[in-house]
């Protein structure tokens, strides 16, 4: 039998009970629908939280270590010239006072190439330079969260206005504005240059913490281990001695695509759930059409067909059946996503996600609704090939 006689008597087969193929095929929908829309947010949701670390993010380095300071970081770029820019950070706590409430802020001194090492972004404005450093130039950047809760809106123009920030409550001007949403760390950040803080806000100098950026092509993880030798052999600290802790955010990004991946897998595995009830609903329907239709088989063995075609016909019945509940299935399943996403949105607006389907979830979903036709329509069509000629045209 060709492949265009197959595909029309299948298609003859399936039209003539449209009612109960379509109602056979509702659990692959459901089944294919609900991993779609499933793995969709998830992936959206890791998309988003990715997107949200920075642009250099698999090649940021973090080491926390106290008291480091310049002659430190010199050290450990001379040391390792592995790191392309250093950045350190000191961190502080502010309040800022409205008419109407107080709002407590992380305070990050940094130093001017903290913004190129991270890959923060501007929605409006710009950052400071090193000439403002060393001015103690009293300027701050602020995040779009910061904007939203002093000046009513995430997108307000506050670039030239004054906030008062430390303990003296001294005024600082706005000249940026970074972007991001409320996923993304600097949401709720202000930023101002790392000796202005030293000097005007905590009077010492020193580093909380350093940002590094590892060149293009060097081995993050082979970096973090020769930088945590390095400092400790730097500070002369025997094992357990000293606080030196050195990550990577390539192993934050890894963790959470394992975590993201392993969410997927068990939402997947919960969908699978009604493929199989699925598949169980095509077998029954193909057992029922096979008994239907024993004097059609058996009048098409007598005009010589062969056990293989009989084979391949119901078989490909069973594959267009859950090839259809796959088609839908995808349809339904980025809706579903969409909606949900729709939701999220207005429940928090601050958290965009945005639904993603990959070629790879496609592939699957069409692979897994050709697995479930061949094995639970394997026994209906091997059923029907075994019939016995004579004894099927003797079927009433």
């Amino acid at each position: 039998m060709g492949i265009i006689d197959l595909l029309h008597e299948t298609w003859a087969s399936l039209s003539a009970n449209k009612g109960r193929s379509l109602l056979t095929i509702l659990g692959i929908v459901i089944g294919i629908s609900s991993v779609i829309a499933m793995t969709s947010l998830v992936t959206g949701m890791r998309n988003m939280m990715l997107g949200s670390l920075g642009l250099n993010q698999a090649r940021m380095v973090m080491i926390y270590s106290s008291g480091m300071t310049d002659t430190d970081i010199k050290a450990l770029e001379t040391a390792i010239p592995e790191y392309e820019e250093v950045a350190g950070v000191f961190y502080y706590y502010t309040n800022i006072m409205t008419p109407t409430d107080t709002y407590s802020y992380s305070l990050l001194g940094v130093s001017d190439n903290y913004f190129a090492v991270t890959g923060v972004e501007l929605s409006g404005g710009r950052f400071f330079d090193d000439d403002e450093g060393r001015q103690l130039a009293r300027v701050a950047v602020i995040g779009r969260g910061v904007n939203l809760d002093l000046f009513g809106d995430v997108d307000a123009d506050s670039v030239g206005q004054t906030i008062r920030l430390g303990d003296n409550q001294e005024s600082y001007q706005i000249i940026g504005i970074t972007s991001g949403d409320a996923m993304s760390a600097q949401y709720t950040q202000i930023f101002i240059p790392v000796i202005t803080m030293q000097k005007r806000i905590v009077g010492y100098s020193h580093y909380d913490s350093i940002f590094g950026l590892v060149r293009e092509g060097s081995d993050v993880h082979d970096v973090c281990d020769r930088t945590t030798d390095f400092l400790n052999s730097y500070y002369g600290y025997d094992e357990g001695e000293g606080y030196i802790y050195v990550t990577s955010m390539q192993e934050a990004i890894d963790s959470v695509n394992l975590v993201m991946s392993g969410f997927a897998a068990i939402l997947a595995a919960i969908g699978s759930i009604s493929l199989f009830v699925g598949g169980i609903g095509i077998m029954n329907m193909m057992l029922t059409s096979v008994s239907e239709r024993t004097r059609e088989i058996g009048l098409r063995r007598s005009l010589g067909a062969r056990t293989s075609d009989i084979t391949q016909q119901f078989l490909a019945e069973s594959i267009v059946l859950c090839l259809a509940g796959g088609f839908f299935g995808l349809i339904f399943g980025y809706l579903g996503a969409m909606v949900i996403a729709a939701i999220v949105a207005i429940m928090m607006p601050d958290t965009p996600i945005t639904p993603a389907i990959g070629v790879g979830s496609v592939a699957i979903a069409v692979t897994v609704c050709v697995v479930i036709g061949l094995v639970f329509g394997y026994y209906p069509a091997r059923r029907a090939a075994k019939l016995d000629p004579v004894e099927s045209l003797r079927y009433q």
